[in-house]
């Protein structure tokens, strides 16, 4: 039983860490199609990062999480 259950915790830390890491691609992609970026580091990187990691555990905790209920 425990087994099972040390099972599905590394399988939602390792699907969160997937979802966090495909947030943040498409919030880059999303603000290189929204903005015209500036090449050095800004406030636009900023926004994708943070965006993006949003979006992944916005996916994570409102879709997967719930379904598990």
């Amino acid at each position: 039983m425990s087994e099972d259950l040390a099972k599905g915790s590394v399988v939602r830390a390792v699907r969160l860490i997937i979802l966090l890491i495909v947030g943040i691609v498409v919030g880059n992609v999303l603000v290189t199609l929204l903005i015209d970026r500036d090449p050095a580091l800004g406030m636009d990187e900023l926004i994708a990062f943070v965006g993006g990691a949003g979006l992944g555990l916005l996916v994570e905790f409102g879709i997967f999480r719930r379904i598990g209920r």
